[in-house]
């Protein structure tokens, strides 16, 4: 069995989403999908994918840090100007 999967189709098919989804990730900054050409084929290495899918879930389990709530003002009122 091979280490790669070959195709945007076949990159769809392994990820379970559309190959439009597939190739915007790849393209988006920060963290894209590690997928490179060879010869003209996109090609994704099996193991950079699951090293890939373990941030992305990673990064979306991150409880984010509260906010502290904002004191009312209770002397400011307002004021009609005509």
């Amino acid at each position: 069995m091979s280490n790669f999967v070959e195709t945007w189709k076949g990159i769809a098919t392994a990820l379970g989403r559309s190959e439009r989804w597939c190739r915007y990730m790849a393209r988006r900054g920060g963290d894209p999908l590690p997928v490179f050409k060879v010869g003209g084929i996109v090609r994704l290495n099996h193991g950079d994918l699951e090293d890939w899918l373990a941030r992305q879930r990673a990064s979306s389990m991150r409880v984010p840090t509260p906010v502290a709530p904002v004191a009312p003002m209770a002397d400011v009122g307002l004021r009609l100007i005509a």
